[in-house]
């Protein structure tokens, strides 16, 4: 590489790690891993290979924009053993014959070197999901990619054998864990910031079951969905893209404080003329946690937020945003009538569970799609934020792993020191047969002032006890997004 990473991609709390390899059997230098594990833990992260090449960089494209690169932990027997490999898209491929950045900003095929005009811009880089065999990395601007869960090797770009005809396919499917249908869509269907939505149902081989198009209100992001036994629900973000600012150079994003809050809602295998979009008042739509019914009503419980959710890189339509810490979110609960005459829900129909100020929300697999109790999500509590011994603020983004009992409204949290920041952690049920809840919570932590990251394994019922396994890696792990279980029966045997 001839040419060095600008400052704002080193100098934060984060920096491209560009690191392909494997570690054996990961030192534990704390407790011992419990024998009951067994499965691979699984993480999509952004990692830039090669600097971007423009004289004005977005900040979503430092936060986002990096090549999909795949995490794996293989957890058996009490041991774990560490890959990591970049997922080869098409456009990492492009990029590394020619040994510099070809792509331009977040989303901006403008801004792109005209030498790859018309390719595929996606990274592959936010999420990864299991189904009908196949491990599948996705970020929701293009196609996922199938990834062979030992080795880590990409297989090609996924496309369900040519059923998925839209542009883009959302990183955030949900399975039904009754009839294993995985539940999808691409949102910008027909191109960048267009309105088309294509909504897909497979089986749980990974056929293509059912199809349906149709058009959002705006034109704005839709980075998750829920599923219910009988409805689909689309959360529309008050993120909007706009051809022509983008066409100016204007980032792809920008965020929408008036912009009322639009919930689309669909059958299961609903035609393009059954979907409803009911209105609410302005909010900041974040991950969805959990959807059932109830009495003939949706309830739909998502972590909401008291502004920008996306702030500080993602600006206001003046170009501001609030301070990094002082945006608060809640879990949230909209109950929706599919069949009401009216499609505005009001403050009626909301309320707030619980505080949480946190994001990234896992709940018992088990109970998704039904009445759930326990929740678990990475906060932050700005009381423990410190400064190193320069007088500079301390690079955290989530300083506690919580656990939220939404029956008891108990809440307990595990803070690891001033100077550790989490990943997204995973839930795993204990066994087969244990209560709702009762598991083990396993993420990595980071220590970004000692440039180096372990992977602590807690009782999800215990947090305050700390963890009963930490392993050490032997060097600094980027900061990833989501992170995926698959259970020992599907995982591979690592060698």
């Amino acid at each position: 590489m001839t040419k060095a990473f600008p400052a704002i991609m080193t100098q934060g709390i984060d920096e491209p790690c560009r690191f392909e390899g494997e570690v054996f059997d990961l030192e534990v230098v704390e407790g011992s891993v419990p024998v009951e594990l067994d499965g691979l833990l699984v993480q999509a992260v952004p990692d830039q290979t090669f600097p971007p090449e423009l004289q004005n960089l977005h900040l979503m494209t430092v936060a986002a924009g990096g090549d999909g690169s795949v995490r794996a932990f293989r957890i058996k027997e009490g041991h774990v053993d560490f890959r990591t490999r970049y997922v080869r898209t098409e456009r990492f491929l492009l990029e590394r014959a020619a040994r510099r950045s070809l792509f331009g900003n977040y989303r901006d095929p403008f801004s792109d070197d005209p030498s790859v005009a018309g390719k595929s811009r996606t990274t592959a880089n936010t999420a990864l999901f299991y189904h009908g065999g196949k491990l599948l990395s996705a970020k929701e601007d293009g196609h996922a990619y199938e990834i062979d869960p030992g080795s880590l090797d990409t297989i090609g770009a996924w496309t369900a054998n040519g059923a998925i005809t839209s542009k883009t396919f959302t990183a955030h499917p949900k399975i039904d864990p009754k009839t294993g249908q995985l539940f999808g869509f691409g949102y910008a269907a027909r191109g960048e910031t267009t309105r088309d939505i294509a909504y897909y149902v497979f089986d749980a081989s990974g056929a293509l079951e059912h199809e349906a198009w149709f058009e959002a209100p705006v034109s704005a992001m839709i980075h998750d969905c829920a599923v219910t036994e009988n409805f689909m629900i689309f959360p529309v973000m008050p993120i909007t893209s706009d051809l022509e600012r983008l066409r100016a150079g204007g980032p792809h994003f920008v965020y929408d404080a008036e912009m009322p809050q639009y919930f689309g809602v669909v059958p299961r295998l609903g035609r393009s003329d059954e979907i409803r979009w009911f209105k609410a008042p302005p909010g900041f739509t974040g991950h969805t946690v959990n959807a059932r019914e109830e009495g003939g009503k949706i309830l739909f419980d998502l972590l909401e937020a008291n502004g920008n959710g996306f702030a500080p890189v993602v600006a206001d339509r003046d170009g501001k945003s609030p301070p990094p810490g002082t945006v608060r979110n809640a879990l949230v609960r909209w109950t929706i009538d599919f069949h009401a005459n009216s499609d505005e829900l009001t403050e009626a129909h909301r309320q707030v569970l619980t505080q949480v100020n946190g994001e990234g929300a896992h709940i018992d697999p088990r109970n998704e799609m039904r009445e759930y109790r326990h929740m678990f999500v990475p906060t932050l509590d700005p009381a423990k934020l410190t400064t190193d011994v320069n007088g500079r603020p301390v690079p955290v983004m989530f300083n506690q792993l919580s656990h939220f009992d939404l029956v008891e409204g108990r809440r307990e949290d595990w803070y690891p020191g001033p100077e550790a920041t989490f990943q997204d952690p995973v839930f795993v049920p204990r066994g087969p047969g244990a209560a709702e809840g009762d598991g083990y919570l396993i993420a990595l932590l980071n220590r970004p002032l000692e440039r180096r990251s372990e992977l602590v394994i807690l009782e999800s019922l215990n947090l305050p006890a700390g963890p009963v396994a930490r392993l050490s890696l032997p060097l600094r792990m980027r900061l990833g997004i989501h992170s995926t279980w698959i259970d020992g029966a599907f995982a591979p045997e690592w060698f």
